[in-house]
């Protein structure tokens, strides 16, 4: 079995780190104040634009498959039945059986550790994937991949110092255009962090910059704890771990996050912190309030579950950041956006926003708002997006997208 761990590096290569949409959840800065109404969303022609016009294509270029894939596939029994399951598995994006199988084939050869940390990597499971990685570097596998993902994983468990070390010492092994973007982010970090300090409440975790945000951080606490306790009664859920927000100057935000420049916030579902520029959102406390709550929201569904599609997270985080909205119905199919935004221009990706957030509001309207918790409560159990929404809203979601807003 020659190709289990090519096959898994080849998913990874294409589909890690999009800096798109896939793995965060942005507050749309709307600075006319215009929401499109029924009538423009529907008569608005969706276009899909160039990458240098969209705000959402913003990804690195994907590198090809690197060479030393083929070393790795050494590391494993070729014929091993057991192998060529973890590597279909892979291939379909069933992570899940793909780490217990890595897993399996780990207990006899040290360098299938690999195949098992990039599994667990790919389930968003850092905590697990370090240790297997960790090992593979021991066991004498491909040590650039190995450190490419340690790199990835440590930061995601708030650990950046090592991410740092990783970065850097699998920069030496080889030249790869995602680790050097990434390497390129940890250096802005650490500039941009330089002078930051820490505030603390029973939920959140605030990091800000002390000359620069020193006052702005008890009134973020503020707010953060007014959207939790507010959101928490209405969906009658409340997370229990505390929540890490950063708070940036508008320029370092834009640097280091590399997000669109309509973006007026961001959850990142892969660290699950909250990033917000306040630099000039004093005497804004309205729309700071909203950029808060509706960051907070992507972090409260993502506690719940990794797999809520997009238009959900965002249709619930424009509720509860402003409201039930009118009805404008399917301008864009729900089903084009339960992953990302890339390829709609400027006036695409209102509508979406305006379209995911009438969705909800008639969902939660009808149906009431602990519905919606059950069907985030059923993806997290591993239903299929159809089964939760049946088994939450008595009808398929197949029946959902194809009625809702279409007469």
């Amino acid at each position: 079995m020659t190709t289990i761990l090519s096959a898994i590096l080849r998913v990874m290569l294409y589909g890690t780190l999009a800096a798109g949409l896939l793995f965060a959840g942005h507050y749309l800065i709307n600075d006319a104040g215009h929401k499109p109404t029924p009538t423009e969303a529907k008569n608005t022609q969706v276009e899909t634009p160039s990458a240098s016009e969209s705000p959402g294509a913003r990804a690195e270029p994907v590198p090809p498959p690197a060479p030393a894939a083929r070393e790795i596939a050494k590391a494993v029994d070729d014929n091993s039945a057991l192998a060529g399951s973890a590597r279909e598995s892979f291939e379909k994006g069933d992570y899940r059986t793909a780490a217990d199988l890595c897993r399996q084939l780990a207990e006899t050869s040290s360098k299938a550790s690999l195949c098992a940390g990039l599994s667990y990597f790919k389930l968003a499971d850092y905590a697990s994937a370090i240790p297997y990685l960790e090992k593979a570097l021991e066991s004498g596998a491909d040590e650039f991949t190995a450190r490419k993902y340690l790199s990835f994983s440590y930061y995601y468990r708030d650990n950046f110092d090592q991410s740092m070390l990783n970065a850097e010492k699998g920069r030496v092994i080889a030249k790869d255009a995602e680790l050097e973007s990434f390497y390129s982010r940890l250096v802005r970090e650490k500039q941009a962090h330089r002078n930051y300090v820490g505030e603390s409440s029973n939920h959140f975790r605030v990091q800000f910059d002390g000359y620069e945000h020193g006052e702005m951080s008890r009134k973020v606490i503020g707010m953060l704890e007014e959207a939790y306790s507010a959101t928490g009664r209405d969906i009658d859920y409340f997370p229990s771990e505390p929540i890490t927000v950063i708070l940036y100057t508008t320029h370092d935000f834009h640097d280091i996050t590399q997000a669109p420049g309509w973006s007026g916030g961001i959850f990142d579902r892969k660290d699950g912190k909250i990033r917000v520029p306040v630099r000039g959102a004093e005497g804004r406390d309205a729309l700071l309030k909203t950029v808060l709550t509706h960051e907070y929201v992507h972090a409260m569904i993502h506690s719940i579950t990794k797999s809520c599609p997009l238009w959900v997270h965002e249709g619930m985080a424009e509720y509860y950041s402003k409201g039930p909205s009118q009805r404008i119905g399917q301008a864009i199919p729900l089903t084009r956006l339960e992953e990302s935004l890339a390829g709609l221009n400027g006036r695409g990706i209102m509508i979406a926003y305006a379209e995911s957030h009438s969705a909800v509001s008639y969902l939660i309207d009808k149906y009431r708002p602990y519905r919606m918790k059950d069907m985030l409560y059923c993806l997290a159990r591993g239903s299929d997006l159809n089964t939760a929404f049946k088994d939450s809203f008595q009808m398929s979601y197949t029946e959902f997208t194809e009625r809702w807003g279409k007469r």
